[in-house]
């Protein structure tokens, strides 16, 4: 973006010293016309088509530097509007990933300990948000995205819910961002899972809207045996594969 703002200066200077050389050219003219009437006719024409002609190659001088300008502006508008629709896309993925906290209005899901809750249940909550449309989802402010491992362990004679191997506390808090009365419907309908959970299972949890829910980042996967490729190595492979 700085490339073509220093160009547009520098065009915007050359205008204004091209104008001045024509003003300055018609003002020779003016004065050479008063002054040279003593001149031959053939000299005076001599020297006026001189003028004319250095006169026309500074209009067209004008008019290139004025359509590289018009270039340049609408290629700088295209950049920027290309990095405004990259900038979205981008924030558009970060919260899909889970990558960046984010805010909005949606719902919370809140399970008490009482509740005979596995971690199933838990997923199909989960799995049940994300069809009716949530933007983004935390469990225990755990960011829940592709990465997020929701599982069970087993602690002498009790078995606890776990997220990415750490243990859930009571009560379960699920947050969701996204339009809070699609959220509530999707989990509440006549014959939806929170019927079911309720009717089956004896699990209760308690549903409220929200206009205003913060969700953290989520954790950045630590990978155990995968490495990255040095960028030489990963240059090699692209070019065999070409």
């Amino acid at each position: 973006m700085t490339a073509p703002k220093s160009w547009s200066i520098s065009l915007t200077v050359v205008f204004l010293i091209l104008g001045l050389l024509l003003s300055l050219q018609f003002r020779t003219q003016r004065l050479l016309a008063s002054s040279l009437e003593a001149q031959k006719t053939e000299d005076l024409v001599a020297m006026w088509k001189n003028l004319n002609e250095k006169r026309t190659r500074l209009q067209s001088e004008i008019a290139q530097l004025q359509q590289q300008l018009f270039t340049l502006q609408t290629g700088s508008d295209q950049d920027s509007e290309a990095k405004v629709s990259l900038d979205k896309d981008l924030a558009r993925l970060q919260v899909i990933t889970g990558t960046t906290p984010v805010k909005g209005p949606g719902v919370t899901v809140t399970i008490t300990g009482d509740a005979p809750l596995l971690y199933e249940d838990l997923v199909d909550i989960v799995n049940e948000l994300w069809a009716s449309g949530a933007e983004a989802i935390a469990i225990n402010d755990h960011r829940v995205n592709a990465f997020t491992a929701i599982a069970d362990k087993e602690e002498g004679s009790r078995i606890y819910i776990t997220v990415n191997g750490e243990k859930l506390l009571y009560p379960i808090v699920i947050k969701a961002i996204g339009d809070p009365h699609t959220l509530e419907k999707g989990l509440t309908f006549t014959g939806g899972l929170i019927e079911n959970l309720n009717t089956m299972f004896n699990i209760y949890p308690d549903i409220k809207k929200e206009q205003n829910l913060s969700l953290p980042a989520a954790s950045l996967p630590r990978w155990q045996h995968a490495k990255p490729l040095p960028a030489s190595s990963t240059a090699a492979q692209q070019s065999q594969a070409k």
